[in-house]
């Protein structure tokens, strides 16, 4: 019985059925090993979008693609009992690994396609089915589309599902974050490199035929992704979304990426009419000022911010930093890995030193853009970014007779070892206080999301719902559509707004004055108590109402 078993798994193991199989254990071990949890609040309030926690159900998402919220607002209709913010997600990113397990399992002799699986899944399934982010989602998409399309062009028969798998992968990626498909599909240029520097020896008979698929295939690819771009563009064509975009452009670049400091800009501010403690207030992102903190106003700091131009200073500085950082990443210790695995046990040829080193100066110019840009050493990019160097070795690697069939396993025990100084704080163990402390935290919201006589106001940082909601969380509708942040990008956004004005609210600061049914929810009261005095009454005094938990609440009283 066992060998006929172990007879039927080698007949399949080029199966996509077979890689599909594989990754679903891979994922199912590491969900039930680890506690999953959202890596930034983004991805909480776009599940919010989609089920309607916040009394708006809104397809507009500002960072995914429209069509992405046409999806989930369908699903959560369908069953809103179902968290299908992150089925959709772990079910993209189920896709983008099996298709690597499926092509390195045809590209190589034996099980070092399996091997070379389980160690591109130590980091990169820790890092997208562990600490979900939906910029990580797009990157791993992106990256293993263009793997998958390359292994279709360099096949011996046009496989039409194959080519189905890989757009729509790629188009998946694109709708998840348009700026990370980009980069991580550019990323991906040293495995094209290495394809049409062997493509003469390879297809010295059919290259034009070869060439005319890939440029085919990825012209679809691209045609694809600019059709998804035009629809989202033209879903933001009306005057509200349009205003909301330009606020949120400025806005990041502002919160995202720094204000001016305040002392060397002095002047500018006080022609603003921003006091030191209403910096202080925007910095900790309660911005939601809409007659103080305008796009008029930001638009100036953001000039008063780049006034600066491009100077050699600024290379010499990146590169005193970029080698030793990278040592920072766990992903870049894994491409180390790869690199070691071609150096040892697979063929060198002069075509693959071209296009690594390609792949290499290509990354460099990468990571100084992002110096440049104020996004250096972001996590939630870096993923991407390496999930393509990997593959990029991964597709080298595969392109000849692999001498490890013997110590693969080895080196996955290894491997696997070693990823637990990743993993150990997130085993579930280690992570037992978590579910306790998260439904503390949801009875907070829920006691507020039930008195629906009063709208609370919450500061940033004093409740959030990451802490009360996990992936895997269903999110009540319409529980806290009394509930409102002074901060976060979302909380300008024309439904917030509109939800607003429902009660009464149109500007925060000043509306909560002397209005009972307003509750505060704050953590730097005298920070918020001196804004409103400079700006809309002398004589406000903080009325203290009750602790809430672990938050006090808080009217503001003339």
């Amino acid at each position: 019985m066992g060998a006929r078993w172990a007879e039927t798994v080698r007949q399949k193991r080029r199966s996509p059925g077979f890689a599909v199989c594989v990754n679903l254990l891979a994922m199912a071990v590491m969900v039930l090993l680890m506690r999953p949890s959202f890596e930034t609040n983004d991805d909480i309030v776009f599940a919010e979008f989609g089920s309607g926690l916040r009394g708006v159900k809104d397809a507009h998402l500002v960072f995914q693609n429209y069509i992405l919220g046409l999806l989930y607002r369908f699903l959560y209709q369908v069953t809103g009992r179902l968290p299908w913010y992150t089925i959709v997600q772990y079910a993209v990113l189920l896709a983008a690994f099996s298709a690597v397990t499926y092509v390195l399992m045809n590209r190589l002799e034996g099980y070092s396609g399996l091997y070379l699986s389980v160690i591109f899944l130590c980091c990169f399934g820790y890092e997208a089915y562990i600490h979900i982010q939906f910029t990580k989602t797009a990157g791993i998409a992106a990256a293993a589309a263009v793997f998958l399309l390359l292994h279709l062009v360099s096949r011996e028969r046009f496989a039409l599902w194959e080519f189905l798998w890989g757009i729509g992968l790629g188009f998946m990626g694109f709708l998840y974050r348009e700026d990370q498909f980009w980069a991580s599909s550019a990323l991906m240029a040293g495995a094209g490199v290495y394809f049409l520097l062997t493509l003469k020896k390879k297809y010295s008979g059919k290259m034009l035929r070869k060439l005319g698929i890939c440029a085919g295939s990825f012209i679809i690819l691209l045609i694809s992704a600019a059709a998804a771009g035009a629809v989202d563009s033209y879903m933001y064509n009306d005057s509200q979304w349009k205003e909301y975009q330009e606020f949120n452009g400025l806005r990041s670049k502002l919160l995202d990426y720094g204000f001016p400091d305040y002392d060397s800009s002095a002047e500018t501010y006080q022609e603003l009419g921003i006091s030191r403690e209403a910096y202080e207030l925007y910095k900790t992102w309660n911005f939601n000022d809409p007659e103080k903190f305008t796009s008029e106003t930001m638009e100036k700091l953001v000039r008063e911010k780049t006034g600066r131009t491009f100077h050699i200073s600024q290379v010499v500085s990146f590169l005193k930093r970029f080698p030793s950082d990278l040592s920072k990443l766990s992903m870049a210790w894994f491409g180390l890995v790869f690199l070691a695995v071609w150096l040892i046990f697979a063929g060198k040829s002069f075509s693959a030193v071209i296009s690594l080193a390609f792949e290499g100066i290509l990354l460099c110019a990468v990571y100084f853009y992002l110096y440049y840009q104020g996004r250096y050493m972001v996590n939630r990019v870096d993923v991407g970014l390496w999930c393509s160097v990997c593959l990029v070795i991964l597709w080298i690697i595969s392109d000849r007779r692999l001498r490890a069939e013997k110590t693969g396993i080895f080196l996955c025990a290894a491997v696997l070892a070693a990823s637990q100084f990743m993993w150990k704080d997130d085993w579930r163990i280690t992570t037992s206080s978590i579910p306790e402390a998260r439904v503390s935290q949801r009875a907070v919201l829920e006691t507020i999301g039930t008195d629906k006589d009063h709208v609370y106001l919450a500061k940033s940082g004093t409740v959030s719902e990451i802490v009360c909601y996990g992936p895997f969380d269903r999110m009540p509708e319409n529980l806290l559509d009394n509930l409102y942040w002074l901060g976060g990008w979302e909380c300008r956004t024309p439904g917030i707004i509109e939800k607003m004005e429902e009660h009464g609210i149109v500007n925060p600061y000043r509306d909560m004055i002397n209005n009972d049914r307003v509750y505060l929810i704050d953590n730097q009261i005298d920070l918020t108590l001196a804004y409103i005095r400079e700006y809309y009454d002398r004589d406000a005094e903080a009325v203290f109402v009750r602790t809430l938990g672990n938050v006090d609440l808080y009217q503001i009283k003339s």
